[in-house]
C-alpha cells in the first residue's frame, strides 16, 4: 500500500488537470438516480465527485494525505478504506471510482456493507483491465441493481437490502 501512497502523493499536484473529464465521464454513466442523505466517498481523492455532485453533505476518505490536501471540501479523513473509521449503518450512499485495482483484498466491499443505511445504494467502479470474475462473489450481501461498461471501468450499482 505504500507504493500507491506514494504514486498518489506524486500526482497530486497535477491529478485534477489530467483525470477531471475522465472522471466526470464516469461520474456520469454512473449516477443517473438522485442522490440525497449522507455520502461516503471511499478513495475521494482530490474531491472531484464533491465537485460533480455539489452535496454538502459527503465525507471523502483516502490514503493520500496530498490527493486529500487538494481538496476543496471540508470533511476529509486520511484512513485505509479497508478499515473505516464509521459506525455501522450510518450512509445512504458510497461511491467509490477506481480504487479496487490498488487493494490487495475485496475487504474494501464488505466495509462499506457495514457502513452503509439498510436500502442504501453503493456505486462501485474498477478498472477493466484488473476486473476478475471473482469480485461478484462479493456482492452476494448486496442486491445487484445495474453493472453497467464505463469506459475504462466497469461499474457496478449496489442496493443493501438485508
Amino acid at each position: 500500500m505504500k507504493n500507491v501512497v506514494k504514486k498518489y502523493d506524486r500526482t497530486a499536484s497535477f491529478y485534477n488537470q489530467r483525470y477531471r473529464k475522465i472522471q466526470e465521464n464516469k461520474y456520469k454513466k454512473m449516477i443517473n438516480f438522485p442522490v440525497k442523505g449522507k455520502i461516503l466517498d471511499i478513495g475521494c481523492g482530490t474531491g472531484l465527485l464533491y465537485d460533480f455532485l455539489e452535496y454538502d453533505n459527503y465525507i471523502g476518505t483516502d490514503l493520500s494525505l496530498e490527493m486529500l490536501k487538494k481538496g476543496g471540501f471540508a470533511n476529509k479523513i486520511l484512513t485505509d478504506c479497508e478499515f473505516l473509521p464509521f459506525k455501522d449503518c450510518v450512509f445512504d450512499f458510497i461511491f467509490s471510482f477506481t480504487v479496487l485495482q490498488n487493494l490487495l483484498s475485496y475487504r474494501m466491499i464488505s466495509e462499506a456493507y457495514r457502513v452503509l443505511k439498510r436500502e442504501g445504494i453503493f456505486v462501485l467502479t474498477t478498472l477493466k483491465k484488473t476486473y476478475k470474475k471473482d469480485l461478484i462473489e462479493t456482492f452476494k450481501s448486496f442486491e445487484l441493481i445495474d453493472r453497467r461498461e464505463c469506459d475504462e471501468d466497469v461499474g457496478f450499482v449496489l442496493k443493501k437490502a438485508f
